[in-house]
């Protein structure tokens, strides 16, 4: 591998393409966890950075299931989907702070960028930082730890009122944490031709595992998820069932990116849709019904249908919407040609 010397080569270019397309890989994985390799990857990784191993390691099938073992929930605990009462929120609000000080992947990253700055220098190591950041961010941070790390902040929000996104700094998984170690392990082969043995070994567990919380005392490891379904654009959807769900019955409901009750996915009607309060969810609700069923169903009186002008034997037809499904007058146009029937919402 050449030097990084401030220009970006075709050599570098490919690194990081291989690099990236391997973790995003890695975070779509959606195979049950070999829990002996992971234990064994976990053992190493703390040997790598010269830490006494976990004394304990405690598995877990779901994110939320991950949580409530951090505070000791017992054999007899709540099922995954319960909410979380206010007195178990502030006990694992206390417990993740104490868990996140003695993480050891914080002093393992400034040990990594302490090294590059050292090999590199503060200039070279800001713009080598900044060239592979702009070739990964899109793939691996924007869609996993924005997009799907983000779909289950907001169902653990849920059930835990009183637990913030910040409280989480010390939980990590493969959608949080792929787009920093592909950054670090391509910083380190550019810069010093190999990498690092810490990050190498902390990267196998994060292949190997869902949520994780490390610390100097004990692991808690949790399964990956055993259902990951997407749209054609990467959004999580699913018209069927759970866009995300694990093993212990955690999931997670999605219509092409946006996060949904599960009713919207398995029983829209017309009745529960009026009941909905949020217009989003109401929009996806009506997608999910079928908008032209929607139109019959509910009686949406006909404002006008003509000839598309556009396309001879097509036919345009529009609808008055009522305002309290959207909180504002709009009008629908279903587009009719020998192919397809497309619905628009117009003003």
């Amino acid at each position: 591998m050449s030097p990084f010397t401030g220009v970006f080569t075709v050599e570098h270019e490919a690194l990081v393409a291989e690099v990236r397309d391997e973790w995003a890989e890695s975070a779509l994985s959606t195979r049950p966890a070999d829990r002996s390799a992971a234990e064994r990857a976990v053992r190493e990784a703390y040997t790598a950075m010269r830490l006494e191993p976990p004394r304990s390691v405690v598995w877990a099938d779901s994110p939320a299931g991950c949580l409530r073992a951090c505070v000791g929930d017992g054999p007899d605990r709540p099922g995954p989907t319960d909410a979380f009462s206010p007195e178990l929120a502030l006990r694992l609000r206390r417990e993740l702070r104490r868990r996140y000080e003695s993480n050891p992947w914080r002093e393992l990253e400034d040990r990594l960028v302490s090294r590059l700055h050292d090999a590199l220098g503060p200039e070279l190591w800001d713009e080598l930082r900044s060239q592979i950041g702009s070739r990964i961010r899109e793939r691996l941070w924007n869609r996993f730890g924005v997009r799907l790390r983000g779909h289950v902040l907001s169902r653990l929000s849920d059930q835990l009122p009183f637990l913030l996104g910040g409280h989480l700094g010390g939980v990590q998984d493969v959608w949080r944490d792929a787009y920093r170690i592909a950054l670090y392990t391509c910083a380190f082969r550019i810069a010093q031709g190999r990498p690092d043995e810490g990050l190498e070994a902390l990267s196998d567990v994060t292949r190997r595992v869902g949520w994780w919380i490390p610390s100097r005392d004990g692991v808690i490891l949790s399964d990956r998820p055993g259902v990951l379904l997407r749209d054609e654009l990467e959004r999580l959807h699913s018209a069927t069932g759970p866009a995300l769900s694990w093993p212990d019955g955690y999931a997670l409901h999605a219509w092409h990116g946006t996060p949904v009750p599960e009713w919207v996915i398995t029983n829209p009607t017309p009745e529960a849709i009026r009941a909905e309060d949020d217009p989003e969810t109401r929009r996806c609700a009506i997608e999910s019904f079928g908008w032209e069923r929607y139109i019959a169903e509910v009686g949406m009186p006909l404002v006008a249908e003509i000839e598309d002008p556009r396309d001879p034997g097509s036919k345009l037809a529009l609808y008055d919407l009522p305002e309290d499904i959207f909180d504002e007058p709009l009008r629908v146009l279903v587009t009719t040609d020998a192919q397809a029937r497309r619905v628009y919402l117009v003003l």
